[in-house]
């Protein structure tokens, strides 16, 4: 087999694996929401919670999220150039920064966290925002744990470990989970403090593995490394960019805790709904094709490069596009089904299937900005994901003002969507100026094919569901989930139909990459 095929046969094994990874990670995240759903409803100890979650997220965690998007171009530049022990060096030195800077936020926001989250949640007051504060004091330390965790994610993935990373959202939700399931004794200051210590395992489980691949502690802090300012200087963009996205939900939360009890919550479990369809294989994607991006593009292969990133988003549209239309259609008995018991009441399911109706629309604008920002970062261009970012943001903002005056939580969340669409097209057009043509006629091409097999698709859901749902009176939990699953596996089978009729290549050719890595080892 040549260097090539290693490589592709590497890649699709590392897709496999991360991508059955994170579906096991994502169907906990998913019980963890349905539990908190069940246990505390969409109410203001709900909203508390998550806004509690916002502040740290807002203040240091987008820090932390740019970390390994930032640290693996520098190290493997600082490996190439300058020896592996050097680029040991700089990530334990920049491991034992990021400690204590982290630290220090941490203290500051528990100290002031009355005040930001008064800033964060304009409409709470009273108990609602006395108890959101209170757990705020203890969620600011999250920030700590998730930029170490993010700084291992960066090493691991940097010498090519993927398994780890992809697996650490396992034990934190189970973590969680445990708490919500004790909510009886533990309360919702169980939930606050589990969050916690669940976030601290992502750290303590990536150290053994990445000592495995050589990592080690430093002693002492080098602020004046030059390494250190490089990345510095590339990471602020990053910063910025996934800051735009944090700001999106600071907006909304902030919108949103001015309507009716439970809006933030609604928005929240339909927002998590519509990221798990989606996230499960946009993010198995854009994780493998970030290192070959990057080495592609190192090695001045653009047209490799451009080959490379076309197969990915074409794969995101013909599996994302069919994933959004099925949200959309069953949206109602989808949450009624996994959502509606315990403290989680009918008004609870109309307003998250309200809001997940609006976040399905953009479904596939998410999963392609996933994809397309990995590419400008592996052209060391951090710049105008960043630019792109801010102007998403500004038509987020100006639609959010505008829409949650005529459509409450909707409007919320189909702004949401519309920015998603746009910055995604923004992204489009600016990297087809950056490096050319990207095989836009093909990527079309998909597109259409994939909007013919939906509006089939959904049709035919549409009316199985009806059927079932007259027959098996969808009342009792086992029929909600006959009328369900009935429907789904009638989708998938039309959509697949179709898919061949149409020949999707790009479907077909992530199936065979899936065999390949599964059964040829």
């Amino acid at each position: 087999m040549t260097e090539a095929g290693r490589s592709s046969t590497a890649a699709a094994r590392a897709a496999a694996v991360i991508m059955i990874a994170t579906l096991l990670s994502k169907i906990l995240g998913f019980f963890r929401e349905l539990l908190i759903g069940s246990k505390f409803g969409a109410t203001s100890v709900t909203d508390a919670y998550l806004v509690s979650l916002t502040v740290p997220a807002v203040l240091f965690a987008t820090v932390a999220g740019a970390l390994s998007t930032s640290f693996i171009p520098v190290y493997s530049e600082i490996e190439a150039k300058k020896g592996r022990e050097r680029a040991v060096g700089f990530a334990g030195n920049l491991f034992n920064v990021i400690l204590i800077v982290s630290l220090m936020f941490s203290l500051f926001g528990a100290v002031f966290s009355r005040l930001l989250v008064k800033l964060v949640a304009m409409g709470f007051s009273g108990e609602t925002l006395e108890m959101a504060a209170a757990f705020t004091r203890i969620t600011m330390f999250m920030s700590a744990f998730v930029a170490l965790a993010n700084v291992l994610t960066g090493y691991l993935q940097s010498n090519r470990e993927f398994t780890v990373p992809a697996v650490i959202g396992i034990p934190y939700n189970v973590i969680i989970i445990s708490a919500l399931l004790f909510s009886e004794v533990l309360g919702i200051w169980g939930l606050v403090v589990a969050t916690v210590v669940a976030a601290a395992f992502q750290v303590l489980i990536q150290l053994p593995a990445a000592v495995k691949k050589g990592f080690k502690f430093t002693p002492g802090i080098d602020f004046a490394d030059e390494d250190l300012k490089r990345m510095g200087i590339l990471i602020i963009p990053v910063v910025l960019g996934t800051g735009v996205s944090q700001l999106n939900v600071l907006v909304d939360r902030m919108l949103a805790s001015s309507l009716e009890e439970g809006t933030i919550a609604a928005l929240n479990f339909a927002s998590r709904l519509n990221g798990f369809v989606y996230g499960i294989f946009t993010l198995s994607v854009a994780t493998v094709i970030y290192p070959s991006l990057s080495r592609l593009s190192a090695e001045g292969d653009m047209e490799g490069f451009k080959r490379t990133l076309g197969r990915a988003l074409g794969f995101v549209i013909a599996i994302v596009m069919p994933l959004s239309a099925g949200a959309m259609v069953l949206r109602v008995p989808i949450v009624r089904f996994l959502f509606e018991r315990g403290a989680f009441d009918s008004r609870a399911t109309f307003m998250t299937a309200t809001a997940l109706l609006y976040f399905s629309a953009g479904m596939v604008g998410f999963g392609l900005r996933d994809v397309l920002s990995r590419a400008f970062y592996s052209l060391r261009d951090t710049a105008t994901p960043m630019v792109n970012g801010a102007v998403a943001v500004g038509i987020n903002v100006v639609l959010n003002l505008i829409l949650v005056k005529f459509m409450g939580l909707g409007g919320l969340a189909l702004a949401t969507s519309i920015s998603a669409l746009a910055g995604t097209a923004m992204l489009f057009y600016s990297l087809r100026r950056k490096i050319g043509p990207l095989g836009g006629r093909r990527i079309l091409m998909s597109f259409v094919k994939s909007i013919a097999a939906c509006a089939v698709m959904s049709a035919a859901v549409h009316n199985v569901y009806g059927m079932m749902s007259n027959v098996f009176v969808p009342r009792a939990l086992v029929y909600q989930a006959l009328d369900l699953g009935v429907s789904v596996l009638a989708g998938v089978l039309v959509y697949l139909t179709i898919v061949l009729i149409l020949r999707m290549d790009d479907v077909v050719w992530a199936a065979k990459a899936f065999i390949t890595a599964r059964f040829k080892r």
